[in-house]
């Protein structure tokens, strides 16, 4: 029997966010959030599938989304900040994550309200709830950390619903590739998800593992990224009218937050060379004076055709060539290229991407491109509330990364460098400190089966008992081969700290060894326990056979 829970979704997007739900009871009554409030308190105002992820502090108090005027200052993208992106917009009223946690605390009351007039109170009171944050598949491990504090900080905490962080790639695939003709479908089959948002582009590729009785897929290769999304063609273009426009008499913040409108919601979602007007693009600029040099005649500022091209081609080329390089490291034959999200909705992306790819690879926008990743999420979020829910099954990913442990070995010549080796009282004979790999970068990583390394850890006995044990895990992006020993490209990602003083005396009295040196050390045997999902990894440490579940995760 199916336990009844609510799954929510949420899609914290740079430009946009966006919440999904559906009941663990009718999985395929999957719903978005689309109506918002367009003033301030619960009133509702705007039907659209997203909301701007935008706020504004007032001495009334705080507008959110469709609230905000739209020529009214905002505090916008710091989504970006939060993920230390340095082309972040700035300066911010609060600390990004202090704006990300006022944002989703918005956003939590509006979709509770929303779900309490579809569903009733008492339901939404008694029915568990369980959310699936989205988080870009190429933000660090500090990022998604930030972000999961702020949404606890938001009032989504454990004990009102698990909350859980996927991969906005991979919810965006799971979405697209099950909304896919299954009847087009092979064994074997290789496709390449470009998920082309706001302010973050990932790519990630998947090969068809089975067909029956559900969608099976696994990883093709490790996925990339960059930050290359729509974002950043607004920001040109802002740049490109503060050059032209920013010295003349009457230009405002008021005339720039007109002509970025009409870029967003007007020119960047429409633009397409091959079919426009050859004279430009009309921007309004009343007020004004008209200037023939510049281009602006009876309040309006004419863009040209080519000034328009240099503000899209670096943005696009960017995204060719991250496509490029995803489909070159499946090292297999891609099916078709799938563009989702907001900015994968662009025809000019799609006809570009095409021009790039030639005839030999399919350049597809799915249906319902823009909300792909929330809904993906509350598709990822049922399989994991029941199994018998799923209906694409992640049979493994790809490590995009070398993890592991640095611990001290005898040298051998024969492996390790001479140089960085040392004389080991303790052991009487020389060591050397090197890289121990768990996962290496490629790996295939099945969902919710630990990667295990085993060490020994040593304490002196005449310090006294040990009350705590600490071990540092480490990882590598940027090395093809792992490495032996610890270079400039191994990062420092995580130490585990434990609360040892639960081990028996027994075990600590078994433990105790006399060394080469003549002195009582503690050999207590560890190992850490490594699980990778979809966006998020859980360490478990284990000393002399207890499992420490619960460790301090300190990330750098």
């Amino acid at each position: 029997m199916i336990e009844r829970k609510l799954i929510v979704g949420i899609d914290f997007g740079t430009t946009f966010s966006g919440v999904a739900w559906a009941e663990t009871k009718r999985p395929d009554h999957l719903a978005i959030v689309n109506v918002w409030p367009s003033g301030l308190g619960m009133n509702e105002g705007v039907t659209q599938d997203k909301v701007p992820t935008e706020i504004r502090y007032t001495p009334e108090g705080m507008e959110w989304g469709f609230q905000i005027p739209r020529d009214a200052e905002k505090q916008h993208w710091f989504k970006l900040a939060l993920s230390g992106e340095s082309r972040a917009s700035a300066p911010y009223e609060k600390l990004p994550e202090e704006l990300t946690t006022d944002f989703l605390t918005a956003l939590s009351r509006h979709f509770r309200y929303f779900l309490e007039q579809k569903l009733g109170a008492t339901i939404l009171r008694t029915v568990p709830l369980e959310f699936c944050l989205t988080v870009p598949a190429i933000w660090s491990e500090v990022a998604k950390e930030k972000t999961l504090k702020a949404c606890k900080d938001a009032g989504l905490s454990p004990s009102q619903g698990k909350i859980s962080l996927v991969s906005e790639p991979e919810a965006a695939a799971i979405f697209a590739l099950h909304d896919l003709d299954p009847h087009e479908l092979q064994i074997g089959d290789s496709f390449v998800l470009c998920d082309a948002g706001g302010g973050t582009v990932d790519l990630i590729s998947y090969t068809i593992a089975e067909l029956q009785p559900i969608l099976k897929i696994r990883e093709a290769a490790p996925g990339t990224g960059g930050y290359c999304g729509s974002t950043y063609l607004n920001q040109r273009f802002g740049e490109f009218l503060v050059s032209k426009l920013g010295d003349l008499a009457g230009w405002d913040t008021e005339l720039l937050c007109e002509a970025m409108d009409r870029f967003e919601f007007v020119i960047k979602r429409s633009y397409l060379p091959s079919n426009h007007h050859q004279d430009g693009y009309t921007i309004l600029v009343p007020g004004l004076e008209n200037n023939a040099i510049i281009g602006i005649k009876n309040g309006r500022f004419k863009v040209t055709s080519l000034e328009m091209q240099e503000i899209f081609d670096p943005v696009i080329q960017q995204v060719i060539e991250l496509i490029q390089g995803q489909i070159r490291a499946t090292e297999k034959n891609i099916r078709a290229v799938l563009l989702v999200g907001g900015f994968g909705q662009s025809m000019h992306l799609k006809e570009r991407l095409r021009n790039a790819l030639g005839d030999t690879i399919e350049v597809l926008q799915p249906p319902n491109a823009w909300t792909s990743v929330v809904r993906g999420a509350v598709m990822m979020g049922l399989a994991r509330a029941n199994s018998r829910l799923a209906s694409v099954s992640m049979e493994s990913r790809t490590a995009r990364k070398h993890y592991g442990l640095k611990l001290n070995f005898e040298f051998d010549l024969a492996i390790h460098d001479n140089n960085k080796k040392y004389w080991c009282d303790r052991h009487r004979c020389y060591r050397v400190p090197a890289m121990e790999w768990f996962i290496e970068k490629g790996d295939a990583v099945e969902e919710n089966i630990p990667k295990a390394l085993t060490f020994v850890s040593h304490f002196l006995v005449s310090n006294g008992k040990p009350e705590s044990a600490s071990i540092k895990v480490w990882c590598d992006h940027d090395s093809t081969t792992a490495p032996i020993h610890k270079n400039s490209n191994v990062k420092q990602l995580v130490t585990l700290v434990s609360d040892l003083r639960g081990l028996s005396a027994e075990d600590l009295e078994s433990s105790i060894t006399r060394c080469a040196d003549g002195q009582d050390w503690y050999e207590i045997s560890g190992a850490v326990e490594a699980t990778y999902s979809s966006a998020s990894t859980k360490y478990v440490l284990l000393y002399e056979g207890v499992r420490y579940d619960t460790v301090t995760a300190e990330y750098v």
